[in-house]
């Protein structure tokens, strides 16, 4: 038996305390690690607390905003705008109610979410103590007898809560005079045709549609409103009455208000007109948002023969928007559209496709269907697509009828697809496949065009 090392039950005797003292530490660090979980998630709750208290006071000022902005004396505006604000901006608030009372809304609100608010600066005299927030507001509206479903926009506000109390400070709706000049005025903030000045209004007989454009634009907007009866009626025919056969068409004033009114990715200098909708969920029936928006410079390039052309052409896009969805083939989504401008309008083929007709003509017939990147850019290939496709359509039309032709549409305006997928969905609707459509095409324009 080994006797024991000298010594060895003293330092036992000394490992003790240490022990003791370790689990005591260790006890203090997960009580310390507790104490600063349970303040965190205090302090986490209370800032909830506080930022919901805060989203609640200020969708009370967001919801008296809006029914000042409606009411018959916009100068009520003044007690909702804070004494701080820069200067103007009462002006050109009541400037926009004012000119937005020329349309009847069924609805016109803001709605703010929780979290939205952002703590800006806290200034003193001699103004007194106020603290700016910024938040993204969704603004709503609908246009009475019109709209479907309201659309939703967002627009950037500053608020002032000042002692418990809360007023607009600035208002990204707003176009001041330098952003009119031509700076970006669509950061943050989504903005109307009532932004951009008066407003100059017209319906159809049933008043179930509307042009707003802007008083300088007045024959321009008469003249649409007087078309809108036969576009809604040509769309119905072809496409079929599952669709609201109801319209919004906006005038654009100005390269700036066509901007806002349709995205930057558009040029109001070379298109006439576009349709605009907001975004379309899985299997709806129904599509807010939807706009027709004609460039400032329509009213001089169009004859009243385009005019109504491109109407029509912009009626069958609201009328399908539902059913369509992006990365379809363009000689489909285009195309169909083109055909229903064009619908029974008297026009010579040549005359609806000069570009089409000259290739053919000089022995350069195109012999495959245009693809998706040849819509845009330079503007002779971009004329050529378009009326290629419009050819296209209208030859299924002829040969297999309006009713396939729609029907085609429904079924292949689906999104990507694969030439396998394409092909047997053309083949399910008329019979044949893609290469014979696409020879019977090309037949067709030597005979027609040639």
């Amino acid at each position: 038996m080994t006797a024991p090392v000298a010594g060895s039950k003293k330092q036992r005797r000394w490992e003790y305390p240490a022990l003791i003292a370790l689990g005591c530490a260790v006890v203090v660090v997960l009580a310390l690690t507790v104490l600063l979980t349970d303040s965190t998630i205090s302090s986490e709750r209370a800032n909830k607390e506080q930022d919901a208290v805060r989203v609640v006071a200020v969708q009370g000022l967001l919801d008296s905003w809006a029914k000042a902005q409606m009411s018959e004396d916009p100068t009520a505006l003044a007690q909702f705008v804070d004494k701080a604000a820069a200067p103007g901006v009462l002006e050109a608030e009541i400037r926009r109610a004012t000119a937005a009372r020329a349309l009847r809304f069924s609805d016109w609100n803001y709605q703010i979410s929780p979290g939205s608010l952002t703590e800006g600066t806290r200034t003193g005299a001699p103004s007194g103590d106020v603290t700016l927030w910024t938040a993204p507001v969704v603004f709503g509206y609908a246009l009475g007898d019109v709209d479907v479903l309201p659309t939703n926009k967002s627009v950037l506000m500053t608020f002032a809560e000042r002692n418990g109390d809360w007023f607009v400070f600035a208002d990204g709706s707003i176009i001041d005079s330098v952003a009119a000049a031509g700076s970006d005025l669509s950061v943050g903030s989504w903005h109307g045709p009532w932004d951009f000045g008066p407003l100059a209004v017209a319906t159809n007989s049933d008043e179930d549609s509307i042009v707003v454009g802007h008083p300088g634009q007045q024959t321009f907007v008469d003249a649409l409103a007087a078309d809108l009866d036969e576009a809604v009626a040509n769309t119905t025919q072809l496409w079929g009455d599952g669709w609201s056969e109801r319209a919004v068409v906006m005038v654009a004033g100005s390269p700036e208000e066509f901007t806002a009114l349709v995205g930057s990715h558009h040029d109001g200098s070379s298109i006439a007109a576009v349709s605009v909708a907001d975004a379309v969920g899985s299997g709806g029936s129904e599509v807010s948002g939807q706009r027709i928006v004609f460039s400032p410079a329509a009213a001089s390039r169009l004859t009243p023969i385009t005019r109504r052309a491109v109407l029509r052409h912009e009626m069958m896009h609201i009328a399908a928007r539902s059913r369509t969805r992006d990365g379809s083939p363009m000689w489909v989504l285009e195309g169909y559209a083109e055909y229903a401008g064009n619908r029974k309008s008297g026009r010579a083929l040549s005359e609806i496709a000069p570009t089409l007709a000259a290739a053919v003509r000089a022995g350069e017939t195109p012999t495959q269907f245009p693809g998706d990147s040849q819509f845009g850019g330079v503007p002779v290939v971009s004329s050529l697509a378009y009326e290629s496709a419009w050819s296209i359509n209208t030859y299924i039309a002829e040969r297999f009828g309006e009713p396939d032709l729609t029907e085609l549409f429904r079924a292949l305006a689906v999104g990507s697809s694969t030439p396998t997928e394409i092909d047997r969905r053309i083949h399910d609707v008329v019979g044949i496949g893609m290469d014979e459509l696409r020879e019977g095409w090309v037949d067709w324009l030597h005979r027609r065009l040639g």
